[in-house]
């Protein structure tokens, strides 16, 4: 017994020993470090806090940039109970944009996301930048992400380019910069409902090619924002290849190939869940819904 008793505490002082030695050789690296420490401005949510006449009190969990996680306490409907335990997740506004082509084609991205298994398509998206209006974050999604627009942007670049030589015009970076401030000087200041929150309609005739499928609380009592879901019909390049496989998009890096696909493709991919996020399913659905069976634009917008 007394063998064992020795045995056991040489034994746990190995096992000591190889924990402080591992804690010296192995040190964290200094990204690991840096995660520990406090929040810098640049980790800090830029969006608004959700509040309503039921909340009590908010709580910040953690946050980074554009999602935070808030606990929320809450009062019940009937007014009867507290609930101190609402997880809430807040997340900067976000444009889903179906584009479809003048020749009638779908233009659709084949990806891989995070929380999505296998592979999955999608439409274009991102998120909607402080102080801009979702339609001007949805046309300067489409130009980055696909070099695309409407016939009335381009009469716009084509009026500000003039008898320019063609080598400014075959310059990506150079077109990019000149696309990107007629979209910002074009821009409509934002607008808000009676709930503060910022509306994504079209003014009416400004751009028939582009329709305003709606607003959408992406999860409707744990927050998640809104989702402002837009088609662009009949798009055609503003930027050299745009809209192609050779077009080089910027912005979010990640790896991701471009498809063409028919209505009846598109039909078929709802059918079959390939568009994996029911935001995304959401943009094709109500956007067939429109093209095919003459659904007006949200919310009595231009036709």
């Amino acid at each position: 017994m007394l063998y064992f008793r020795l045995n056991a505490n040489y034994l746990a002082a190995a096992f000591v020993a190889l924990y402080f030695l591992s804690r010296f050789f192995f040190k964290p690296s200094i990204n690991t470090v840096k995660t520990h420490n406090a929040p810098s401005s640049s980790t800090i949510y830029k969006g608004t806090t959700w509040w309503s006449d039921r909340t009590v009190a908010v709580r910040t969990v953690a946050e980074t940039s554009f999602a935070r996680c808030d606990i929320h306490t809450v009062v019940s409907e009937d007014g009867q109970k507290v609930f101190n335990d609402w997880i809430f997740l807040e997340e900067v506004n976000a444009v889903n944009i179906v584009v479809q082509t003048a020749e009638g084609k779908f233009v659709v991205f084949k990806q891989y996301k995070y929380a999505v298994p296998g592979e999955t398509f999608s439409p274009v998206g991102g998120f909607v930048d402080d102080g801009e209006h979702p339609w001007t974050s949805a046309k300067r999604e489409v130009l980055e992400e696909l070099g695309l627009g409407s016939s009335a942007t381009l009469e716009r670049v084509n009026t500000n380019f003039g008898n320019r030589d063609d080598r400014f015009r075959n310059d990506p970076k150079r077109m990019r910069n000149v696309v990107i401030d007629i979209i910002q000087h074009d821009a409509i200041q934002p607008t808000f409902d009676e709930f503060d929150i910022p509306e994504g309609h079209i003014p009416t005739s400004d751009d028939p090619d582009w329709v305003f499928l709606g607003r959408y609380r992406t999860a409707v009592n744990r927050g998640g924002g809104f989702t402002y879901l837009y088609l662009l019909k009949n798009a055609v390049p503003l930027l050299p290849n745009g809209g192609s496989e050779l077009y080089a998009g910027t912005g979010d890096d990640e790896q991701q190939s471009i498809m063409h696909l028919s209505v009846h493709e598109v039909f078929d991919f709802l059918s079959q869940a390939k568009f994996q996020e029911v935001k995304w399913t959401a943009t094709f659905a109500l956007s067939l819904l429109h093209i095919n069976n003459g659904m007006p634009s949200c919310c009595g917008e231009q036709e």
